[in-house]
């Protein structure tokens, strides 16, 4: 998804300058003309210029103007910032995003961005529904074999192995892999993965806890293996994962690293269990199980598509936080507000695009009255004329 807070692929926006600098010239332009006391054709042709320029401009004035107001007022929150940015959305935009999924074979999105609709008042085209409909039938009829080959080996090329990837960590054996086969790397002085170690490392920990706990830490377990499976998948944002693989690198023990390593490959659990403990350092671990809890919070409200969608596209752990809090609201149609949305999703991004159109509604209210009044005065003195002064007679 494109970045809402710091920097990324963040859509730019679009000045609205120029479309304000016609506004005003047009309208320097006809309350000049309505201001002159002279030719009354002149006037009543600049009258019936500005009431078509006041219709015009009206159609945007009043629709966008309105919505920004209403959003400048109203809650400054993710939600609320999304809700103003699908007020803009028409038929034809949500009709064309669910063409792109369906060509893309992506019947996920293609139905989420149907439920958006649906819950916007929005109307898709019968035909259109129903091959959402057909393409979500085809999706869950097929399987395959690549779930148990994710659940050994940890890669997952397709969703299926992403699946069973995430259910090997879900019982510590994916930790435990990968763990070893980190340090073991260490150990022989190969390069290593310090989001990996970081992962499981934390991936072992809220095991442990999740049994200790009869299951409370279970949602950021699965969220940090979704995570992790993800991260071998090479399907996590770059930019994410390096934001991540620094805070794991900076809060790495090596020499923990290196005693899981030697400990593992002489079988002697009790001490690599111990020297796990320590090979993360506290603020690393807090970051990553909280990265983990929302990522658990989205796949509880969106699901298991939107998660990897999310992860693949955001790009800091400030925006999956942000991803996570509009699933609250959205559900399952998170996705698709995150399509059409357009990447600006917090109250700073969209700020100043909202403050023009709420100026540009001002203007519009400023210009009507001003015309009105001009107009009404003119019409009143056709309608009753002064009577013309009387000659005194000496």
């Amino acid at each position: 998804m494109p970045h809402r807070g710091r920097g990324g692929n963040h859509q730019k926006i679009p000045s609205e300058r120029p479309v304000l600098d016609i506004f005003l010239a047009q309208f320097r332009f006809i309350f000049l003309q309505l201001d002159t006391e002279g030719d009354g054709v002149k006037f009543w042709l600049a009258g019936v210029v500005f009431a078509v320029v006041m219709v015009v401009l009206g159609e945007l004035a009043l629709g966008r103007g309105l919505a920004a107001a209403g959003y400048l007022l109203g809650p400054r929150d993710e939600a609320a910032t999304a809700a103003y940015l699908l007020s803009h959305k028409t038929t034809d935009d949500y009709a064309a995003a669910a063409e792109r999924a369906l060509a893309a074979h992506d019947e996920d999105l293609a139905a989420s961005i149907a439920q958006l609709a649906g819950e916007r008042g929005i109307q898709l085209t019968p035909g259109l529904t129903a091959r959402i409909r057909a393409a979500q039938d085809e999706a869950s009829a097929r399987t395959g074999s690549d779930a148990w080959n994710g659940f050994l080996t940890g890669n997952a090329p397709n969703e299926a192995a992403l699946a069973g990837a995430v259910a090997a960590d879900l019982t510590g054996v994916g930790d435990v892999r990968d763990l070893y086969d980190q340090a073991s790397r260490y150990v022989a002085g190969q390069e290593v993965d310090p989001l990996v170690i970081g992962l499981a490392t934390v991936g072992l920990g809220l095991t442990a806890a999740t049994v200790a706990t009869l299951g409370a830490t279970g949602p950021e377990k699965a969220g940090v293996s979704t995570l992790k499976a993800v991260k071998r998948a090479g399907r996590l944002s770059p930019l994410l994962a390096r934001e991540v693989g620094v805070v794991a690198a900076n809060a790495l023990d090596g020499e923990a690293l290196r005693l899981v390593g030697t400990s593992m490959a002489r079988l002697d659990l009790a001490t690599a269990r111990a020297a796990s403990g320590r090979v993360l350092k506290a603020e690393a671990v807090t970051t990553l199980e909280g990265l983990g809890s929302n990522v658990a919070t989205i796949g509880s409200n969106a699901g298991y598509r939107t998660t990897v969608a999310a992860l693949g596209t955001a790009t800091s752990t400030e925006e999956m936080g942000v991803i996570a809090r509009l699933s609250a609201r959205f559900g399952t149609a998170t996705r698709a507000v995150m399509v059409l949305g357009g990447g600006a999703l917090t109250f700073a991004s969209m700020m100043t695009t909202a403050v023009v159109w709420s100026l540009w509604l001002v203007l519009w209210i400023a210009g009507f009255a001003f015309g009105a009044a001009k107009l009404g005065r003119r019409i009143g003195r056709w309608l009753w004329p002064k009577p013309a002064p009387r000659l005194r007679m000496a």
